[in-house]
Formats: C-alpha cells, sequence, structure tokens
C-alpha cells in the first residue's frame, strides 16, 4: 500500500470499541481519566500516522551520533505530537527520541513517544513500523498506542481495560513448551549477544513496539529484546500487560518502565509473553560470557 487513505476513513468507528463489553475495570477516577485520553489521543495517533504515510517512500536518511537513522518525518511526527500534547495536558511532561525531554519537573503524567519506530525499515520503504506513543502515570503505563499505518493497524489500551488491534480484542496466546515448533520475535543483534538452546523459527522486523504488538496478538509464542529506552517500549508495555502478557529481564525481575525515566537504555536483555512462555525463554537465554 503505498499511499494512505484519508485520515476521515482512516478514523471509521474509531470510538466503537471504547463501549465493547470487552472494556474490563472498576469505574473509579483514574480508570475514567485514562480512558477520556485515550479516546481523545486516538485520532491523534491515527494523524501522526498520516503525517508520517506523507513522508513514506520519498524521504532522505540521515544518521545520528549513535549511527542510527533519522528522517525528517521522524521530526515532523513528534513535533506534531508534542504540540498536540502540550495543548491538550499543559501540565503533562514530554519525552521523545528526538527532542529529549521537556517538562518534566516531577511531572504526574509523562509521555514516551517514538516517532518512527523502526527507522530503518521506514528509510529502506519496508511496510513494518510504527508511530508509538505511550502515556505513564507516576510509576505505571496508564495509556499505548501502536499505530502501523501501512497496515493500518492500532494497537491500543489503557490501564484497566482490555488490549486492541483496531476494535478487536487481543491476548497473548496459550501457554506453550518452547520446543521447535514454536516462533519468537528477536532482533539478529539481540541474538548475537546472547547464548540460547531455543531451537524454535526467530523472526525480526525492525521495530520492537511491533514486535510486541505481535505476541500481544497472540500468533507469536515470545519475544526477547535488548538495548532500547523507554519511548520504544512505553505504549508496547501496556499493550502487552493488558493482553495479559509480561515483560522479565533475565534476572527474573519485571521490568519497570519508569526506571528508564531518565533516558538511560535497559540494564539487560529481556524476555517477553505469557508468563509460562516467558520464564521457559528466561530458562533457555543468557547473556554470553565476556572474553
Amino acid at each position: 500500500m503505498g499511499e494512505i487513505a484519508p485520515l476521515s476513513f482512516l478514523m471509521r468507528e474509531v470510538f466503537a470499541a471504547e463501549e465493547s463489553e470487552s472494556l474490563r475495570g472498576g469505574k473509579g477516577i483514574l480508570l475514567m481519566d485514562v480512558r477520556r485520553i485515550a479516546q481523545e489521543m486516538r485520532p491523534v495517533v491515527y494523524q501522526a500516522g498520516y503525517i508520517a504515510m506523507s513522508h513514506f517512500r520519498h524521504v532522505k536518511a540521515e544518521r545520528k551520533a549513535d549511527e542510527s537513522y533519522v528522517t525528517a518525518a521522524d521530526r515532523d511526527v513528534e513535533n506534531f505530537l508534542r504540540e498536540e500534547i502540550q495543548r491538550r495536558y499543559p501540565d503533562h511532561g514530554f519525552f521523545g527520541e528526538e527532542s529529549g525531554q521537556h517538562r518534566m519537573e516531577e511531572p504526574e503524567y509523562v509521555w514516551a513517544i517514538d516517532p518512527i519506530d523502526g527507522t530503518a525499515p521506514f528509510v529502506f520503504d519496508m511496510p513494518i513500523w510504527a508511530v508509538s506513543v505511550g502515556l505513564l502515570r507516576r510509576d505505571h503505563a496508564a495509556v499505548g498506542f501502536v499505530y502501523l499505518p501501512v497496515l493500518d493497524e492500532m494497537y491500543w489500551a489503557f490501564d484497566g481495560g482490555a488490549a486492541f488491534v483496531n476494535n478487536r480484542e487481543i491476548r497473548v496466546c496459550e501457554p506453550v513448551e518452547m520446543t521447535e515448533k514454536t516462533t519468537i520475535m528477536a532482533p539478529s543483534a539481540a541474538l548475537n549477544g546472547l547464548t540460547t538452546t531455543f531451537q524454535g523459527r526467530s523472526l525480526s522486523f525492525g521495530s520492537a513496539a511491533a514486535h510486541i504488538c505481535y505476541v500481544a496478538r497472540g500468533k507469536i509464542h515470545g519475544g526477547v529484546i535488548e538495548s532500547i529506552r523507554l519511548y520504544d517500549i512505553a505504549a508496547a508495555a501496556l499493550i502487552l500487560k493488558q493482553a495479559d502478557g509480561v515483560m522479565r529481564y533475565l534476572s527474573g525481575k519485571e521490568v519497570d518502565l519508569w526506571e528508564l525515566i531518565d533516558g538511560r537504555k535497559i540494564a539487560e536483555p529481556f524476555v517477553f509473553g505469557h508468563p509460562h512462555n516467558a520464564e521457559q525463554l528466561r530458562a533457555i537465554i543468557s547473556k554470553k560470557a565476556k572474553d
């Protein structure tokens, strides 16, 4: 799909799922607050995807100091999201991959944004890249959107509700034995730095957020990720959680997003998926010993 449909088409039935019986949780102030924010921001994320698609297949890539790619699309999408968030929620903090941190003096809410998660696939005209928009409230994820515009797939969730792709509820797959018949999401860079006895198939599409969402969707049995920052996973982490999945470091500790609020990379690789599958992966994966 080379061209995106008009925004009005992308937003079809945009609020239908909010009224679904699948929405779980109590009717407390916090639930209603994050639900309202999710309702308000979902069309904004669609619009961000529309902006990204206006650049797709005709951008010039640049290299950042760390040798990763950046494009005008990254900057335009992040600037749009930052302006929209500042206008709607002036007291919220903002942490974007391209522009850094804004209004971070002890905010109750912080938005963590990766405008194009998977810039390398984006640069090479491949379809698996995403606009990732996550909201943290104090020490936990509150709202998450991962939108893949080329596929028109919107993964989203809010704390206390279910996880969805577009308007269909999703859950991680049932527990399985991690044999040669199973499939995980695992970038080659991650596997190169790890020792594992896993004999199944591994897939990688260049977007950590998409990897986590595909596991949350229930088609992939688990995954492993290393060397990423908060904005890469803030949205997808909540989607996975609301789909009954977990993210655990190889040491066994649950991934704490708030620990990454200062911009540091994760300290060690983590596995993710159904709790049973994640524990199996953790048992058969370890970091390679340094020479």
